[in-house]
């Protein structure tokens, strides 16, 4: 059985992650609405990993920082994607489908092993992730159209 720090931990890793994806297409992106949607996402990101980050050393834990090999890897992905023509229907449809596999994963972990309290300083950014991938979607609502 996982102890609840590991699973934070993991959680963490996984917001490491959704920074640097996001992060690595905001880059190939000139300056635009969708840009600035996507650097608002990527903050909302780096204050999820800060609250988890704060939450398990005030708490006694340890904090695992990096994205580790799954990270290296997704993000030489990321950019290899980038290096070709820039495709926002794409990039949405990607960060859609990472964020939502991300957030399925981690809601299943902490309602497996984290406690009430924990549970609860976990739902605040699980609501954050909610609202990510409604936005996500009307972006691609809107390119389609």
């Amino acid at each position: 059985m996982e102890t609840s720090f590991e699973v934070l931990n993991d959680i963490l890793t996984g917001e490491h992650l959704a920074i640097e994806r996001y992060q690595a297409y905001i880059d190939a992106l000139p300056a635009s609405p969708l840009r600035n949607h996507l650097v608002a996402i990527l903050t909302d990101h780096k204050g999820h990993a800060q609250r988890i980050a704060y939450f398990i050393q005030t708490n006694g834990g340890h904090v695992e920082e990096g994205r580790g090999w799954r990270g290296r890897f997704s993000l030489w992905q990321t950019k290899l994607k980038n290096m070709r023509e820039n495709r926002p229907l794409e990039m949405l449809n990607e960060l859609y489908g990472e964020e939502n596999e991300g957030l399925t994963r981690a809601k299943e972990r902490a309602q497996r092993y984290l406690s009430a309290s924990e549970q609860e300083m976990m739902d605040a950014v699980f609501a954050d992730e909610e609202h990510h991938l409604r936005q996500l979607q009307r972006l691609k609502e809107d390119l389609l159209q």
